[in-house]
């Protein structure tokens, strides 16, 4: 059950939601006053959510642009290898018995 919460918790597209939900919400508390209370330093709570919002929505981007580059790289490498095809190798035979014996003689 643990799992379940930690794999949905952990998830970048949830850390990105709820950042961007944060951020919106606290934006839309300190909008009229923002730089004034900041220039006084008379800071509230909805300081705070904006300023967690904007952490998770930052702790949430190097995950997403990974499978983001992943992704595309994927694609292109698909791309170039329909455009060319790579040489096939050839499956080495067996050594043969004869060349087993050959070996013996010589050692």
């Amino acid at each position: 059950m643990t799992a379940g919460i930690r794999k949905v918790t952990d998830s970048p597209w949830a850390k990105f939601t709820t950042g961007v939900v944060l951020l919106t919400s606290g934006l839309d508390e300190a909008i009229e006053t923002l730089f004034a209370d900041l220039s006084a330093l008379e800071l509230g709570a909805h300081h705070g959510v904006i300023l967690l919002g904007f952490v998770n929505v930052l702790s949430s981007l190097p995950d997403m642009l990974d499978g983001l580059v992943g992704t595309f790289l994927t694609d292109e490498h698909e791309e170039d290898s329909a455009a060319t095809p790579l040489p096939t190798a050839t499956k080495a035979s067996p050594p043969s018995a004869g060349a087993a014996e050959h070996s013996r003689r010589a050692a």
